[in-house]
Parts: C-alpha cells; structure tokens; sequence
C-alpha cells in the first residue's frame, strides 16, 4: 500500500471525442473525464532503456487510487494532462486486481501541449 502523502500531483484524465462547429463539421477535442492525486514516477533502470528502444524517453507512470471509472478506460480514447503535457495512455494497471491503486503509463505527446 502506497502511503497518502505520496499522491502530490493533480493529474486530469481526458476522454478524446468529437465536437461540431458552427456549420456541422465534426473537429477532434478532448474532454475532463476524472480529477485526481497521482505519484508520478519516471521510468528507471530497465524500464527506461526498453522504453528507449523505442523512442519513448517521455513515458511517466502514474498511480493513483482506484476508482469504478477505471473500468470502462481504455488506452484509445483517454489520455493524461498533467504539468501543461497531453500523455498518450499505453497501459492501465489494476495493480493486482485490488480495487486499491491503478498505474498508468503514458508517453508524453510531442503536439499535447495544453490548449491544443
């Protein structure tokens, strides 16, 4: 069990959807889902260098206490705003399936800077 003092980070998990403008034409955006404290952690000895390999020097893991929301998140349609950046979801964790804590690793999205 992670101690409660470690969940110092306000994350935001956004759902990706659509939205029409004035004249009908669906324009991609992304939407609040569920606010919440996370321990973020960068990735660290092996982790980091298989994520390397890969180009994907910016994946974080986030974790966070369990929520019933989690259930129905998936890796396409959600992402993470945290700090300013968008991360793009790789994983979704239900660590051990406790219903305690969830791990979310993300990659840092190039284009994600809030406002976007």
């Amino acid at each position: 069990m992670v101690d409660p003092g470690v969940y110092r980070e306000v994350i935001v998990i956004e759902k990706s959807g659509y939205t029409e403008d004035e004249i009908g034409n669906r324009i991609p955006s992304r939407s609040p889902y569920y606010r919440c404290r996370a321990y973020v952690n960068n990735l660290s000895g092996t982790e980091y260098w298989a994520a390397a390999q890969v180009q994907a020097e910016a994946t974080v893991v986030f974790t966070v206490r369990y929520c019933r929301c989690f259930r129905d998140m998936n890796t396409r349609e959600y992402s993470v705003l945290w700090n300013g950046n968008v991360y793009n979801i790789t994983s979704i964790d239900n660590v051990m399936n406790k219903n305690e804590t969830v791990k979310i690793r993300a990659v840092r999205r190039e284009d994600g800077k809030k406002g976007d």
